[in-house]
């Protein structure tokens, strides 16, 4: 599937930037923890381990 991306997996860990004194903000990178380290960026096409995160709401 097309919209299956890296951001969507329940694998990926999004990178973040300080931003000021008080906040952070994402970045376009991150990782995917599975099976081992691998860097990836959010709108990366998803691979074979592909596992949908279940949303917040």
């Amino acid at each position: 599937m097309s919209d299956e991306t890296c951001e969507k997996c329940k694998h990926f860990v999004q990178h973040y930037a300080k931003k000021g004194k008080s906040g952070f903000m994402p970045i376009y990178e991150g990782h995917c923890m599975h099976p081992r380290l691998k860097s990836r960026r959010p709108g990366t096409p998803a691979c074979e381990k592909f596992s949908l995160r279940k949303s917040d709401t």
